[in-house]
């Protein structure tokens, strides 16, 4: 998922509540982008990048149930087409993941292994950060909006926006 014009095929975003392990519901925005590969290497390919919130409770938190929220995801997203090993998990923050100055928006590419059956909990070395410049350019490969404006242009029957941050001072 390198070459800027790559095809998107299909492209989805969802707000996914899942079962967090801790035993209480957590949720997280996700957006999942199935491209086509370049020409030396056809096929399809599904980036699934996973956008932490600041509403969840604390503990409950996308990095510490990766594996739960990418098991929620596969039956109710993922195209049946693309197989579960060959998801390309992100994990994504920035300042919509807290109430806190959290710095720049990240990227972080989490390697989950399939066992044939489920996804399994990632380990610290299974965790990538991406630099800036590639943040800038997975972003703009995968044409993902910002956060708040796209959880803005949804409408709601409740409030699932999270809280504005507020202001210091």
């Amino acid at each position: 998922m390198t070459t800027s014009n790559t095809p998107i095929v299909a492209a989805t975003s969802a707000m996914l509540t899942w079962q967090h392990r801790r035993g209480r519901p957590a949720r997280c925005l996700i957006r999942l982008r199935t491209i086509r590969g370049p020409h030396d290497s056809p096929g399809l390919s599904t980036a699934a990048i996973v956008s932490e919130l600041r509403d969840n409770p604390r503990g409950y938190e996308i990095g510490s149930d990766f594996a739960g929220l990418a098991n929620t995801a596969l039956p109710q997203l993922i195209p049946p087409m693309c197989p579960p090993e060959a998801v390309v998990w992100y994990a994504h923050h920035g300042p919509f993941s807290s109430y806190d100055p959290t710095g720049p928006e990240t990227l972080t590419r989490v390697a989950l292994a399939w066992d044939g059956e489920r996804y399994l909990e990632p380990t610290d070395d299974d965790h990538r950060l991406l630099s800036p410049e590639q943040f800038r350019d997975y972003t703009a490969l995968l044409h993902l909006e910002p956060v708040e404006d796209l959880l803005a242009s949804w409408a709601w029957d409740t409030s699932p926006v999270p809280a504005p941050r507020p202001h210091a001072g």
